[in-house]
């Protein structure tokens, strides 16, 4: 039951704080300690091989079943941790936003379901709390409810619910293809139609794909992250689009590593070039942004790329690699941690400068010195710079993406060289972030705000901790949970040496990673002195753009349509009624009387609706068996 106990507790919390008027009680930080507790010492047994599962002793078609293993409990603990610092850091910040009861109880119901969806043991249990997380982590996005929150909160809710309605169909296309669906952390199971089971597998990508922020489907993102309450981007970023990740590696659990999809096409290849176009599409729109948040935004949609192409890679390589699943896996925590400790950063020279224009900082680390610290590690860490946690499971991921590139394949070729060039463009978007906000010239029109930020900057100090232990003992997590969630993914014990035997420290690898952060901070340097970060694309480079385009042409198409059929339907009544009219005067000529006896008179005119379908019918029979 204590899987069942894990989603209710938030509920509980947030019952709690709904009818509790003592405001000092910070009650979301309470509930969240709780459930880490709770999940550190009942489900550390996962850890050992012995996964969990429970279902609800309930009678009808649809039984709720609930499933822990390794990598659901990562998971679990890493959302329960991210709510528990940021818990530390909302009361503070929501009471210059306002109405932070209402952000609080939001949090906790999107907290049981989030916990709902990692803990899911089933795929309709899965999209019950999917669909929870959407509509309750919606209010975040709408909170401060001006014109720009209330257009990214329909963006986000029309983005997210077709991403629900895509995983529904993909659920349906699952179990008319396997007769029996497949529950979660089963693993592969032989499909019965091989089409429809790719088309099931197709509709689950695009899905979770909406919500993990993949190109093209990532729209809802920028909008979303950028107009949220910094708490809400904090988690929004670091937690709700990793809802995504994990889907896509259920998904790759589905479809057996490897399997190869109708027509000979392979999933693999596919999702690896869906990741790397996501990493580029995001880090090249990150370069161009001048609000600071939006930055962020996009880079989440970059750093999501890289997730994507670690389990594409291990797709491309049929399960006989695990360092792609690996560095996705690895990098999903630590991307939660750097992103949330970014736009927490950003969130108190936001607090105390009213501004969110890189260009109008500048000089702020006089100000704000240990929160310019704390994020220059953040930064460090999120451009892979040695000694940090993003080193780590970059490292994982360029040795995947080298692997893949040794075998002699033109496009695993070009997905490693655009690999580094993202590392570059990362780096130079960041050194542009970090220097203008706190290294350039002060703007002298800048008013600052006094404060307390000293509970602003606890998490930022715990999250940075965190990141510097997994940077210097990046084996660690390799040792004790990666290698334990690849073993209830069902990969063999044979392959877990290509993870256990890296060394993080080859000179090659520090060589890479230094030329890439030095050729970074050159871009950089360049882009604000050419005026190259201003630029603005023209309009068929935009993604954005494009899907305006085609939404407005779909809308006239619809509305074209639409007219067509009320013309059609004006002329069918009219041509109808023209008909009707013709047989009610052809019926009234054949009207007989005999001798003025209307006893023994027949009235065609008078024949009932019913005699006349009847008249109808036969005669149409009649037609089709003459001819």
């Amino acid at each position: 039951m204590l899987l069942v106990i894990l989603t209710i507790i938030p509920l509980i919390g947030a019952l709690i704080l709904y009818f509790t008027k003592d405001k000092s009680i910070n009650i979301p930080l309470i509930i969240s300690a709780v459930v880490i507790i709770l999940a550190c010492l009942g489900l550390g047994s996962v850890f050992k091989g012995v996964p969990i599962t429970y279902k609800i002793p309930l009678s009808g078609p649809f039984v709720p079943t609930f499933h822990a293993d390794a990598l659901s409990v990562i998971f679990v603990m890493l959302a329960s941790f991210l709510w528990f610092v940021v818990s530390i850091y909302a009361p503070e910040y929501m009471k210059h936003e306002g109405r932070a009861k209402t952000f609080e109880l939001c949090t906790l119901l999107t907290l049981s379901a989030v916990l709902g969806v990692f803990l899911a043991g089933d795929l309709f249990t899965m999209l019950l709390f999917f669909e929870l997380m959407t509509i309750t982590s919606y209010f975040w996005v709408i909170h401060k409810w001006n014109e720009e929150a209330i257009r990214a909160g329909y963006f986000y809710l029309f983005f997210s619910i077709i991403g629900g309605l895509l995983i529904a169909l993909g659920i349906v296309l699952m179990g008319e293809a396997t007769d029996v669906l497949p529950a979660i952390g089963a693993g592969f199971v032989t499909p019965l139609n091989s089409p429809m089971f790719a088309w099931s597998i197709a509709l689950f990508v695009a899905g979770f794909g909406i919500k993990a922020g993949m190109v093209p489907l990532h729209l809802w993102l920028p909008h979303a992250h950028s107009v949220s309450p910094t708490p809400g981007s904090a988690l929004l970023s670091g937690l709700l689009i990793k809802v995504g990740a994990y889907g896509l590696i259920r998904v790759g659990e589905l479809a057996g590593w490897g399997m190869k999809l109708s027509s000979g096409i392979k999933f693999g290849p596919g999702l690896a070039v869906l990741g790397i176009c996501t990493m580029l599409v995001g880090v090249a729109a990150a370069l161009l942004q001048s609000d600071a948040k939006r930055l962020l935004a996009y880079h989440s949609v970059s750093q999501m790329g890289y997730i994507i192409l670690g389990i594409g890679i291990t797709l491309y390589f049929n399960g006989e690699s695990v360092l792609g699943l690996t560095g996705a896996i690895y990098h999903t925590v630590n991307h939660a941690l750097f992103k949330s400790a970014l736009f927490l950063g950003i969130g108190i020279i936001i607090l105390r400068t009213g501004e969110q224009n890189l260009y109008k900082m500048g000089g702020l680390w006089r100000k704000f010195p240990l929160t310019a610290l704390l994020v220059l590690i953040a930064v460090l860490g999120i451009t892979g710079a040695p000694g940090l946690n993003g080193y780590a499971s970059k490292t994982v991921l360029h040795h995947a993406v080298s692997e893949a590139a040794h075998t002699n394949s033109s496009l695993m070729i070009w997905i490693e060289r655009l690999f580094l060039v993202v590392g570059v463009g990362t780096t130079a978007s960041f050194a542009k972030l970090f220097y203008l906000a706190f290294l350039g010239k002060p703007n002298s029109k800048l008013k600052i705000n006094k404060g307390n930020n000293r509970l602003l900057m606890t998490p930022m100090i715990v999250l940075s901790l965190v990141m510097l232990i997994i940077g210097f003992m990046p084996q660690l997590f390799i040792d004790k949970l990666a290698v334990p969630a690849l073993k209830s993914l069902g990969f063999s014990t044979n392959l877990f040496g290509q993870i256990t035997d890296i060394d993080f420290w080859t000179a090659a690898d520090l060589q890479g990673m230094f030329i890439t952060l030095i050729l970074g901070i050159a871009f950089c340097g360049l882009g604000l002195k050419t005026g190259l970060f201003h630029w603005k694309p023209p309009i068929w480079l935009s993604i954005e753009a494009l899907a305006k385009t085609v939404l407005v042409g779909f809308n006239q198409a619809v509305s074209f349509c639409g007219h067509a059929v009320q013309i059609t339907g004006r002329w069918f009544k009219q041509s109808l009624y023209r008909f009707y009219s013709s047989l009610m005067m052809l019926s009234t000529s054949l009207d007989y009387n005999t001798n003025n006896n209307k006893t023994t008179s027949v009235s065609f005119s008078n024949l009932n609706f019913s005699t006349g379908i009847i008249i109808t019918i036969l005669f149409l029979v009649f037609i089709f068996y003459l001819f």
